[in-house]
């Protein structure tokens, strides 16, 4: 068990205070099987042993600390932007229809 099998990033929704950091590390440092962690104002890096812990248990510690995870939306918006700015150039490219190749 000496070696760490997962590291893991979280980033909040906004720059977190100093209560918001000290809940944080007291949740987290009464986990078993945190190898490191290190909390600033906008991440937290956890490095923890797989046989002692899931992502689960790590995001539920983070949630009863009351951590404000980031929303998925920014990067819904941008995966979305790109999927359909790559289809405005498939439309451009191909006139709405398949190429030959493809059709």
């Amino acid at each position: 068990m000496n070696e760490i099998t997962s590291i893991n990033k979280f980033y909040p929704g906004h720059s977190l205070s100093l209560s918001e950091i000290k809940n944080i590390l007291f949740e987290l440092t009464s986990l078993n099987g945190i190898a490191s962690l290190n909390v600033e104002e906008n991440s937290v890096k956890i490095e923890y042993y797989q046989q002692l812990l899931s992502p689960d248990i790590v995001k539920d510690a983070l949630v009863r600390a009351g951590f404000p995870f980031e929303h998925d939306v920014k990067v819904h918006g941008l995966l979305k932007k790109l999927i359909l700015k790559l289809g405005e150039e498939n439309n451009k490219e191909f006139g709405g229809k398949a190429p030959k190749c493809c059709g």
